[in-house]
């Protein structure tokens, strides 16, 4: 397999939403001056932490099992 297709594989099984708010960073960031995205990706950070899955992942962490990720 190549190291695309296992990159994307790997992506793929993370919590969605936050992909998504990632993607949006990434996208945003690479139009905008340095403070303006630090201020851009602040704002998203906000926005995954509002999310269930911030809750579940940070308890499948402590109680090192895999996380059951649902929201987007």
């Amino acid at each position: 397999m190549s190291t695309c297709l296992k990159m994307a594989e790997k992506i793929i099984s993370k919590a969605i939403y936050a992909v998504s708010l990632a993607k949006s960073a990434i996208n945003t960031g690479m139009d905008v001056d340095l403070a303006s995205g630090c201020r851009f990706e602040s704002d998203l950070f906000g926005l995954a932490f509002s999310t269930n899955d911030k809750k579940e992942g940070m308890s499948a962490f402590l109680e090192k099992r895999k996380a059951d990720l649902k929201d987007f």
